[in-house]
């Protein structure tokens, strides 16, 4: 075999070898921290998804989770997906049809009984696109043991 196909075939070994590794290990900060999907970051990945910027949702999501692009992809696709999704499903359908889902509910009867209203807030607003006054009012006067 001829020396300059030798050293193509190594060359291409070589970048193989990079790009593998480069797959696998990521772009990993090894000194930054994961939060994981708070509440927080879950509210923030929504409000993105709403507005349209389905990108930003992903990098917010790889952030928080360090999660490969394709299965953070694959996580904010299936956000508002009914039986799929971490967010509050059916956001859409739950404006309206000026309801929340059962998911939706459950989730603000829990935010409220833990005494975080202001999480409650933004998740009603987020799920039912209701102002941030609006929210407010409704859930000041949420009732946890009734089934809306």
């Amino acid at each position: 075999m001829p020396p300059l196909v030798k050293l193509v075939l190594i060359v291409i070994v070589i970048l193989a070898a990079v790009v593998l590794w480069g797959r696998v290990m990521g772009r990993r900060d090894p000194d930054r921290e994961l939060v994981g999907l708070t509440d927080g970051v879950r509210a923030r990945v929504s409000r993105e998804i709403s507005a349209g910027h389905k990108i930003n949702a992903i990098k917010i999501y790889r952030e928080a989770t360090g999660a490969p692009l394709a299965d953070a992809k694959r996580a904010v696709d299936g956000w508002f997906v009914p039986g799929q999704g971490p967010g509050v499903r059916d956001a859409a359908a739950s404006y309206t049809e000026g309801r929340l889902t059962d998911e939706g509910r459950a989730r603000i009867s829990q935010l409220i009984l833990a005494g975080r209203r202001e999480d409650a807030m933004t998740l009603y607003a987020e799920a039912t696109g209701a102002s941030g006054s609006e929210a407010r009012a409704i859930i000041r006067t949420w009732d946890t043991t009734q089934d809306y």
